[in-house]
């Protein structure tokens, strides 16, 4: 994992995204309070590894996968709901473009 978060932080540094802030996954959970009630997430909301900062100050949420993709839905919600952006990169090596080779893929939801 700090393999794959490293090739994904590195991704963003390049493209001009700053302030990443990725939050350690721990035996210990965050609670989250809501006007429904309140839960435990491991990651932010249990969506995000992570924020960081676009170029013009614009705030996104990142998710970091490895040889998959998250489903859309819930990220697409939590953009029409939060009216946030979202960054998923997924590093992986297995498809033929790597070459065995770990890269990263990135889908945004805006």
């Amino acid at each position: 994992m700090r393999a794959s978060n490293k090739i994904a932080r590195t991704w963003l540094l390049q493209k001009g995204f700053d302030q990443i802030w990725l939050k350690p996954h721990t035996a210990r959970n965050d609670l989250v309070f809501t006007q429904k009630g309140n839960y435990l997430a491991t990651d932010l909301w249990n969506l995000f590894d992570g924020i960081c900062f676009a170029e013009g100050g614009t705030i996104v949420f990142l998710q970091f996968k490895t040889n998959s993709w998250p489903k859309a839905e819930p990220l697409q919600k939590f953009v029409k709901e939060h009216n946030v952006k979202v960054i998923v990169i997924n590093v992986t090596n297995r498809l033929v473009e790597c070459k065995g080779h770990f890269k990263p893929f990135v889908r945004m939801y805006l």
